[in-house]
């Protein structure tokens, strides 16, 4: 059968073609982004924070509770923290700019 597909203009190229780079592009940066994030935990072991050449990276634990309609709950007389799933924890990596030095 033969190819009957349009020739790759980059310039002017279909939305939909268009779309599939973008969430190509996107699956490559967060592959890119998770890297980066387990080599500076590595790196950054107990400490809480690693500083680059302008900007430092802070790691904290965030738990989370289950969610549910706790007010619902107690109004029909329930106790709201039986039929909540376990509370979640993870690192989160939150990333800063330096503080410009003062000279």
């Amino acid at each position: 059968m033969p190819d009957t597909s349009l020739p790759i203009n980059r310039g002017n190229r279909h939305p939909v073609d268009r779309l599939y780079d973008v969430r190509a592009q996107i699956k490559a940066l967060q592959d890119q982004e998770a890297d980066l994030k387990a080599l500076i935990s590595t790196e950054m072991g107990s400490r809480d924070s690693l500083g680059g050449d302008e900007f430092i990276a802070f790691q904290t634990l965030q738990t989370r509770k289950g969610g549910i309609d706790e007010a619902s709950l107690k109004a029909a007389g329930i106790n709201p923290d039986k039929h909540r799933k376990p509370a979640s924890t993870s690192h989160v990596l939150r990333v800063e700019r330096r503080a410009a030095e003062v000279a």
